[in-house]
């Protein structure tokens, strides 16, 4: 079995898309499997072609959004992950909120928005609605790229104007002061279960954003999270109700924030983080799987569930 660690590609996640596949092609080096690296680039068809597995380490479009999943689905290739449907409703926070809302799962409160919106108005309709602080980010990317916290109307307008010039959809969002918590999901289906719990506590940042995230030291997490058992075991199952409705495979990541016992779901990671820093590696290993385990049981897992 030929397996193609794919990974890099060009989104705003590249670098820590790189640091994810190589973790994971060196744990499959290790555990004796024939896995290759591929930086994939725009002519991808041609790079996958020769093997017969692909293990997905790319974060951001077009790995995590459901582009590559129906390629792959197209030419019966076997793949890791979640399905086209799940990545692309993961990777858009605007959708993945009104799934959220519809099954009766507390989020932020929203607004989205896009280069065709008109400034002033946009502007004009934020601050009436919105208390701030507020959280301005784009629609699409992941690994806190580009996201702001803003405290007063002050720079709203620069920030605006630079998240739709750069991405052209945005979304600004409540911000709920709270404990940032994460929950590292492993399975598929019935047989999916919830990861101990992990509170962040950013160290050089004010909350977690990217440099807090891969900077070796930048933040502390306390896994399992110090939280009672009861919420414990209903954050856990609000995540795993998530994976499971979404038809989530092998493995995912949700981020929420909570606040006394109000648990607030944010976004969820249908191909988190597989860096040294990376917080599912960090969960995994609370139940004594290490890293290796970790990227054994994401292989066969997807495999077993391959459609």
């Amino acid at each position: 079995m030929k397996i193609c660690v794919l990974c890099g590609g060009w989104s705003s996640e590249r670098e820590v898309s790189l640091r994810s596949g190589n973790g994971v092609y060196n744990a499959l080096l290790n555990l004796g499997y024939e896995a290759y690296l591929v930086d994939m680039d725009r002519n991808f068809e041609k790079q996958i072609e020769p093997f017969d597995v692909i293990y997905i380490m790319l974060h951001g479009k077009p790995g995590e959004d459901g582009t590559i999943q129906s390629y792959l689905e197209l030419k019966n290739k076997k793949y890791t992950g979640s399905g086209p449907f799940a990545s692309f409703l993961g990777i858009d926070k605007v959708i993945f909120k009104h799934f959220l809302i519809q099954n009766n799962i507390s989020t932020p409160k929203f607004l989205s928005f896009s280069k065709d919106h008109n400034l002033e108005e946009l502007i004009e309709i934020i601050l009436k609605n919105f208390n701030l602080p507020i959280v301005i980010k784009p629609r699409y990317e992941g690994s806190s790229v580009d996201v702001y916290i803003l405290k007063d109307d002050k720079n709203l307008r620069e920030i605006l104007e630079l998240i739709i010039k750069k991405y052209s959809f945005g979304i600004v969002e409540e911000f709920i002061s709270g404990r940032e918590i994460t929950i590292g999901i492993l399975g598929t289906g019935k047989n999916a279960f919830a990861l101990p719990i992990i509170e962040i506590k950013p160290i050089i940042s004010e909350f977690y954003d990217y440099k807090a995230k891969y900077t070796k030291g930048g933040s502390e997490y306390i896994v399992p999270a110090e939280i009672d058992e009861n919420l414990t075991k209903k954050i856990q199952e609000i995540s795993l109700k998530i994976h499971r409705l979404l038809n989530c495979r092998a493995f995912s990541r949700i981020d929420a924030i909570l606040k006394g016992e109000e648990i607030y779901i944010l976004e969820i990671n249908t191909i988190p983080g597989m860096t040294e820093t990376s917080l599912l590696p960090k969960s995994a290993n609370a139940i004594g799987m290490n890293y290796e385990k970790l990227v054994e049981f994401i292989l066969k897992d997807s495999l077993t569930h391959s459609t």
